[in-house]
C-alpha cells in the first residue's frame, strides 16, 4: 500500500528523500521519509519529517513460488523447531519492491541515503559465488547482458545455505546448552575449581551439570547481554558447524539478515551493526568486539580441550567469516551499486547506513530517550527499556556445585537458582547509535492472543464488554487483591510453563469466585490476565523488584530507571489498558498508536529512515549538525507531546500493586 503526499509536501518536489527498508518475516517493507522546508516545521519532536510514501512485498501473496507461510518453511520433517526462509525470496523481494516503486513513478533520483532494519537473530551464509555477483551489481552498465539480469540469477550461487534459519527456529536446544556448559566450565577453571569434566547425562553428576550450567548462563548474559537462546545466531552456526561441517568451511562470510539486506545493496560484505549483533550471544556488548572464546568454541565444533593453554587461529574462522562489527552503528558501509542506479534511476552517490535490527529501529522511530519503555502489545508482549545499566552479572556468593547435602540448603540453592533463572529472563542489546546505551528486553509469549482467548471465554468475544470488565475491576479497587490468575496458553519464557493457574486468598484453585455469580467470574479473569501480564512485565523491566521484599514508599511506586511508557502494537489503541499499565507501572503512558500518527510512523522501516536522515547525509558537517539536532529537539518538544496524548498513572493503585509484589512473585515460584 503506497501512501500519497500531503498538501504541503507536494509543492517541495526536490526536497530530499530518505528510504528505510524493514525485512521483517512476512513482508519487505519500504518508507520514504521526506525532508521538509523549515516553514513546514510544525512541531519540534518531528525532526522535520515527514511519510512521503510506503510500499511492499508480501512474500506469500506476491512471492508465492517460495512456498512460504507466514513467511516461513517449516520442517516438521527435519525435527522439532526447524524453521527457516528461503534466501532467494528475500533477494527477489528486493528487485520486486524497486519495480513497484518504479511503476508507482517514484522519484528514485532525490534519494540521498538508505539505512534498514530486519528480523532480529536470522543469518545467511555467503559462498565464494557472492564475489562474482557482486562485481556484476558494481561493473553494471547501461545495455550490458549483466544489466538485464535479475537478482536472482545473479545471486543463485551465492549462498552455501539456501534456507536461512530465522528468529522462530527452536531446534538448537542442544547447541545452547553446551555454549553455556562451556562458559561455566571456564569460569570454574578460572576460579581454579574441579569442573571441567562434569558431563550433561550423567544422574550422579545431575546436580553439579545444573550448577555448571546456571553459571555459564550467567556468565553468557553478563558477556553478551542473554542466556543462550535457540533463535539466537551463535547457537545456530554451531548447529551447522556440527551437523554440516562442509557447509561451514565453504562459508566465505555470515551475515545477519540486516547485513545481508545492505550488502545487496553496495555490492560488498557489510558489516553487521552492533544493536543486531548482540542478538546473537556471540557479541561482548561492553567492548563490542566479538568474544574470541565463544568464536573459538564455536569454530571447533563444540570441542574444546578445558587443559590446553594454547588455541591456534584457524584460517577462515568465525572471526573471519563475521568480519568487524560497525560499533557505531552510525556508519556509511557505502554507496549504492551501479545496478540499482542503472536500473531505477537512482544518483550514484546514494549513500548506505549501516542496517539494524526491527527491535533498534523501532527505538529509532519512536525517538526514545533513557528512561523510556517502550511496551508493544502485540501477539507477545515486548518491552524495550532504554537505559544505561547492565544488570546481568555474575553472583559469586554460592555458584560452585554443592556437595552438601543439608535439606535447608538444598532448598536455599534451588530458591536462588529461580531467582538467578528470573533475572536471566531479561535480555539486553547495544542501542543503534548510543554507545553508552543498553535496550532491557523482555518478551513474553502469551500477549494479545491469550488476552484474546480470555475475551473468548469470559467477554463473548466482545472487546466492549471485556472493557467494561476491566474498567469496573479498576474503579472498584485495583482488581479484586485476593485474585492473582496466569494464563500461558503457550510455554512460556519466564516462567517456563504452559497452562492457566488462579489463586484466590492464597489458596491455589480452578475457577475464582467458587459459586459466586457468573459475572463476577468474568470480571476476575479478565482483570487477572492483564493485572499478571503487567505486573510481570514491571517486575522483569525492575532487577530491584525481584526479591520477596518491596519497599512501597512514594519514592519507589514507579520502576527505577523508567520515567513513561511508550505503548505501540495492536493495543495500544485501547485505552482502558493503557490507563491500567499507567497504574501498574507509575508513570505516563504515551500512545503511539494516534490516529493522528503519520502512516508507519513507529514502525522498523520509519525508524530505518531516519536513521538515514541522520548520518547519510551528503554532507559530513551537516551530517553532525543533524544528530544533535534531533537530541535538542526530542527534548524540547517532549512536554508538548506528552500533553495531548500521555495517560497519568492512579498512584494510589500503583501502590496496592506494589503491594502484591511479593505474593505474584511466590506464587509464580509455585508454578517451576
Amino acid at each position: 500500500m503506497e501512501h500519497g503526499h500531503s498538501s504541503a509536501q507536494s509543492t517541495m518536489v526536490t526536497q530530499p528523500l530518505f528510504l528505510g527498508l524493514d525485512l521483517s518475516t512476512q513482508q519487505l517493507k519500504v518508507i520514504v521519509l521526506e525532508q521538509l522546508d523549515n516553514n513546514y516545521i510544525v512541531n519540534k519532536n518531528d525532526d522535520g519529517l515527514r511519510t512521503h510514501s510506503s510500499f511492499a512485498i508480501h512474500f506469500d501473496s506476491e512471492l508465492p513460488q517460495y512456498h512460504a507461510r507466514g513467511g516461513v518453511h517449516a520442517h516438521a520433517q527435519q525435527g522439532n523447531g526447524v524453521v527457516t526462509a528461503p534466501v532467494l525470496m528475500w533477494v527477489e523481494a528486493l528487485e520486486r519492491v524497486f519495480e513497484k516503486m518504479k511503476i508507482a513513478q517514484f522519484p528514485f533520483h532525490r534519494v540521498v541515503s538508505i539505512s534498514g532494519a530486519a528480523q532480529q537473530h536470522g543469518s545467511v551464509y555467503w559462498s565464494n559465488g557472492a564475489t562474482q555477483a557482486f562485481k556484476v551489481l558494481r561493473e553494471s552498465l547501461p545495455g550490458s547482458s549483466s544489466s538485464s539480469s535479475t537478482l536472482v540469477e545473479i545471486f543463485k550461487d551465492a549462498f552455501t545455505v539456501a534456507q536461512s534459519p530465522t528468529w522462530q527456529d527452536t531446534s538448537t536446544t542442544n547447541q545452547c546448552e553446551e555454549m553455556e556448559m562451556f562458559l561455566g566450565k571456564l569460569e570454574y577453571k578460572r576460579r581454579g575449581l574441579s569442573g571441567t569434566t562434569i558431563t550433561v547425562g550423567d544422574a550422579a553428576t545431575a546436580r553439579e551439570v545444573s550448577a555448571v550450567r546456571l553459571l555459564g548462563q550467567q556468565r553468557l548474559a553478563e558477556l553478551t547481554g542473554s542466556r543462550a537462546y535457540e533463535r539466537y545466531t551463535g547457537s545456530q552456526i554451531l548447529k551447522i558447524v556440527q551437523e554440516s561441517p562442509e557447509v561451514y568451511q565453504s562459508t566465505t562470510r555470515i551475515s545477519l539478515v540486516s547485513s545481508f539486506l545492505a550488502s545487496l545493496l553496495i555490492a560488498s560484505y557489510a558489516s553487521i551493526d552492533v544493536a543486531d549483533g548482540s542478538g546473537m550471544n556471540l557479541l561482548d556488548i561492553r567492548t563490542k568486539t566479538w568474544d574470541p572464546s565463544l568464536t573459538r568454541f564455536i569454530d571447533q565444533g563444540g570441542r574444546v580441550d578445558f587443559e590446553s593453554t594454547e588455541h591456534a587461529t584457524a584460517a577462515n574462522s568465525l572471526m573471519d567469516k563475521l568480519g568487524e562489527v560497525d560499533a557505531s552503528g552510525e556508519k556509511v558501509q557505502g554507496v549504492l551499486s551501479s545496478w540499482f542506479v542503472n536500473h531505477y534511476g537512482f544518483s550514484p552517490d546514494v549513500k548506505i547506513v549501516t542496517f539494524t535490527g526491527d527491535n533498534p529501529a523501532t527505538v529509532m522511530a519512536l525517538r526514545a530517550e533513557r528512561g523510556d519503555a517502550m511496551v508493544s502489545l502485540g501477539t507477545s508482549d515486548t518491552l524495550l527499556l532504554y537505559t544505561d545499566t547492565h544488570a546481568s552479572s555474575i553472583s559469586h556468593s554460592d555458584d560452585s556445585p554443592a556437595t552438601d547435602t543439608d535439606k535447608k540448603k538444598q532448598e536455599t540453592g534451588t530458591s536462588a537458582a529461580a531467582a538467578t533463572a528470573a533475572r536471566l529472563s531479561v535480555g539486553y542489546l547495544c542501542h543503534p547509535v548510543d554507545s553508552k546505551g543498553v535496550l532491557m528486553l523482555y518478551c513474553a509469549k502469551n500477549g494479545s492472543l491469550a488476552r484474546e482467548r480470555v475475551r473468548d471465554l469470559y467477554a463473548d468475544s466482545n472487546w466492549d464488554r471485556f472493557d467494561y470488565y476491566l474498567r469496573e475491576g479498576m474503579d472498584s479497587g485495583g482488581g479484586k487483591e485476593k485474585c492473582v490468575g496466569f494464563y500461558f496458553f503457550d510455554r512460556e519464557i519466564w516462567p517456563p510453563v504452559q497452562g492457566v493457574y488462579r489463586f484466590e486468598s492464597d489458596v491455589a484453585v480452578d475457577e475464582f469466585g467458587g459459586e459466586a455469580d457468573d459475572t463476577a467470574k468474568r470480571a476476575a479473569n479478565v482483570v487477572a490476565i492483564c493485572e499478571s501480564q503487567f505486573l510481570a512485565m514491571r517486575i522483569r523491566s525492575s532487577q530491584g523488584e525481584t526479591s520477596s521484599t518491596s519497599s512501597t514508599s512514594s519514592s519507589s511506586l514507579n520502576p527505577p530507571g523508567i520515567s513513561r511508557i511508550l505503548a505501540t502494537g495492536g493495543a495500544s489503541s485501547n485505552r482502558v489498558l493503557l490507563q491500567l499499565l499507567a497504574n501498574v507501572f507509575g508513570v505516563p503512558v504515551v500512545s503511539m498508536g494516534a490516529a493522528d500518527q503519520q502512516p508507519g510512523a513507529g514502525s522498523a522501516a520509519w525508524g530505518a529512515a531516519r536513521k538515514a536522515y541522520m548520518y547519510g547525509q551528503q554532507d559530513a558537517a551537516d551530517d553532525i549538525s543533524v544528530g544533535k539536532k534531533v537530541d535538542n529537539d526530542r527534548d524540547s518538544g517532549r512536554k508538548d507531546n506528552e500533553s495531548v496524548v500521555a495517560i497519568l498513572p492512579d498512584l494510589a493503585q500503583t501502590k496496592k500493586y506494589v503491594d502484591r509484589i511479593p505474593e505474584f512473585l511466590r506464587f509464580e515460584a509455585s508454578l517451576l
